[in-house]
C-alpha cells in the first residue's frame, strides 16, 4: 500500500471540512446556534468530538464558516445569474428559483439565520449575518432594479419590492421550521409581487 500524497491529504480535509460544513448548517438549522453543541454536530458529521477543534477552534468560528460557505454559494448564484442568457427578469425568475429550491432541499441555510437573529447572538455573529443579508438584499435590488428598466418587474421603490421579497423567502424558512412537511408555494406565486 502506497503512503498518501500530500495532495490527496488536502482533499481529504476539504472533504471533511465540507462535510463539517453541511452538519453544522443541518444542526444550527435544526436547533439554532445557542442550542447547538459540538457533540451534535460532530456526530451529525460522524467525526470524533476533538476533530470538529481541530478544524474550528470554538463553536462561534463553524457558525462564522458555515456563513462564509453560504456567501460562496450566494456569490455563484449570482455569477450564474448574470451569466444566462435571457432577459432581466428571466434572470431574476432563475434566482428567485434556486432560492425556494434552496428552502426546499437545503433549507437550513435560512433557518439558523432565523435562529441566530431570534436568539440575539454576539455582536459579531449579528455582524457577520447582517453583512451577507445586505449582501442579498444589494444583489436582488440591482436585479430588480435592472429588471424595472427593462418594463419586466413591477415599478414603484425598488427597496420597497426587495424587502418584501426577502420578507417572504423568509417567511417561508420560518413556516419550514414550523411545519418541515408543509408544502412550498409554487415560484409564480412568489413572484407575483414583482410581476409588471
Amino acid at each position: 500500500m502506497c503512503p498518501r500524497s500530500a495532495e490527496q491529504f488536502e482533499q481529504i480535509k476539504d472533504e471533511r471540512r465540507r462535510a463539517l460544513l453541511r452538519a453544522a448548517r443541518a444542526v444550527f438549522g435544526r436547533k439554532g446556534f445557542a442550542a447547538a453543541k459540538i457533540a451534535d454536530i460532530a456526530a451529525q458529521a460522524g467525526i470524533s468530538h476533538g476533530l470538529v477543534y481541530h478544524y474550528y477552534p470554538e463553536k462561534e468560528s463553524l457558525f462564522a464558516a458555515t456563513v462564509e460557505a453560504s456567501a460562496e454559494g450566494w456569490e455563484l448564484l449570482m455569477a450564474l445569474a448574470r451569466a444566462r442568457e435571457g432577459t432581466p427578469w428571466e434572470r431574476l425568475v432563475y434566482v428567485c428559483g434556486q432560492m425556494i429550491a434552496g428552502l426546499r432541499e437545503e433549507p437550513e441555510h435560512l433557518l439558523m439565520t432565523v435562529h441566530v437573529v431570534a436568539e440575539d447572538a454576539s455582536p459579531a455573529l449579528s455582524d457577520l449575518l447582517r453583512r451577507f443579508r445586505l449582501r442579498v438584499i444589494a444583489d436582488l435590488e440591482a436585479m430588480i432594479q435592472e429588471g424595472q428598466r427593462a418594463g419586466e418587474v413591477a415599478q414603484g421603490p425598488s427597496a420597497a419590492l426587495t424587502r418584501a421579497l426577502v420578507a417572504i423567502v423568509q417567511g417561508l424558512a420560518i413556516n419550514r421550521l414550523v411545519e418541515p412537511d408543509a408544502a412550498l408555494p409554487p415560484l409564480d406565486v412568489v413572484l407575483r409581487i414583482l410581476k409588471s
